[in-house]
């Protein structure tokens, strides 16, 4: 395993933040989780619906167990106590590589020559790689290649490349595949193309999908826009204007479709795309960097220049906002569990290191701090903290690597 100099630990009770602070040293061995991580996180936004909200249990302390030998920046997929991920970069032999939850350890590695952003999901039976203009379908167990297709139009579109906003439904087996002009679609099973459509550009969100319906954005005769598509063929069944649509990904749920636009969420009706009501999150601009998370009525909204608030979808109240004084409030990404929020924030005033981040653990109901973990003073973000049960996992470029806390021992 890689094991480097580059994190800290600051153990806190949820009552108190007051505990032990660590560093670790190169050569540290790695420690299994307890048990292994059960649930599911199989494609970026937890689900088909982009929730970024799993049925599981945080860690109750948020202590390093282990860091992957394989180097990665790219998001893993998680199930049935396996992780799958990739490390595509020039200067690796970009593969796919499937990695033991508990322990870290490799369990298979398939060589497919990828070089650059790459979208991962796990459905169908498949793990299902997009990257270079190809489409590739993997054995899960083994890494075996199952099948593979031809993409054309999987060019940069902005931040990252279309190939990084795969989207996937279970119950279908339908894989989307975003390009340069509209939406492909894939049967996983066996790779057939079952529609396409070339009227979106510029998408750079992974689509929701929600009860045989795609949500997308992108631009529609060049004005900013939501689309609603069929699963089925792909038709367009509404388009609504966006003003300034941020980078969050579209969540669709139950009181309709989430969506960032400007400083304003905004809850479109699943049916029709009609504004059904308008949450006003701050009175400042929140910045482009937004991540929105929902489950049960309320949504999680992490920002990087106002922090995170957890908001009632249909009264728009505000139940809890992370606010320390001292810090500019800033939060990276979001996950939700059955009982915390995890997002990495500005480190809370009373963590005494003196590293400026930390992944902290909240209480899902009042918005109190759980625990936290501090990270190196050199560091940009690289995966998003993504949640199983039992273990969060996340990467920093100063590791280089996947990193997994969990209910282990300090060192």
């Amino acid at each position: 395993m890689d094991r480097r100099a580059f994190l800290t630990t600051f153990c806190a009770g949820t009552a108190a933040l007051s505990g032990c602070l660590s560093t670790f040293s190169s050569g540290r061995a790695d420690t299994p989780l307890p048990e292994v991580p059960e649930g599911s996180w199989t494609q970026h936004g937890a689900d088909a619906a982009n929730t970024f909200a799993s049925d599981v249990s945080a860690p109750s302390r948020g202590n390093l167990a282990w860091t992957s030998e394989a180097f990665t920046q790219w998001e893993p997929v998680i199930a049935d106590g396996t992780v799958y991920t990739t490390n595509f970069a020039p200067s690796k032999e970009g593969s796919a590589i499937a990695l033991d939850a508990q322990d870290g350890s490799e369990q298979w590695r398939t060589t497919l020559g990828g070089k650059d952003s790459n979208g991962r999901v796990l459905v169908g039976g498949r793990f299902i790689v997009a990257h270079d203009s190809r489409l590739v379908a993997l054995d899960p167990q083994n890494g075996d290649i199952v099948w593979q297709r031809s993409l054309a139009g999987l060019e940069p579109s902005g931040l990252g490349s279309s190939a990084e906003l795969l989207a996937a439904d279970e119950r279908s087996g339908t894989v989307i595949v975003p390009y340069s002009d509209g939406l492909k679609a894939f049967q996983a099973e066996d790779g057939q193309r079952r529609w396409e459509t070339g009227e979106i550009t510029g998408q750079l969100n992974t689509p929701a999908i929600y009860d045989g319906t795609v949500y997308t954005i992108g631009r529609v005769d060049g004005v900013d826009s939501l689309v609603a598509l069929a699963l089925d063929d792909g038709t367009i069944r509404w388009t609504t204007a966006l003003e300034d649509p941020s980078d969050g990904d579209p969540v669709a749920t139950d009181q309709g479709v989430l969506v960032v636009d400007g400083n304003t969420l905004v809850v479109h009706d699943r049916e029709t795309g009609d504004r059904r009501s308008e949450i006003e999150l701050v009175s400042d601009e929140l910045g482009s960097l937004t991540t929105i998370a929902a489950d049960g009525g309320t949504t999680f909204v992490a920002t990087y220049e106002r922090g995170l608030f957890a908001v009632d979808i249909e009264t728009g109240t505000t139940q809890w906002q992370y606010d320390d004084s001292a810090h500019d409030d800033s939060a990276f990404g979001v996950c939700v569990g059955i009982e915390t929020v995890i997002s990495i924030v500005d480190k809370p005033e009373s963590v005494t290191s003196a590293y400026g981040k930390t992944v902290t653990a909240f209480d899902r109901e009042t918005g109190d701090v759980r625990w936290n973990y501090a990270l190196d003073g050199y560091h940009a973000l690289t995966i998003r903290p993504i949640l199983a049960d039992g273990a969060v996992f996340f990467a920093t470029d100063s590791i280089g690597a996947l990193a997994v806390l969990g209910d282990v021992p300090a060192e």
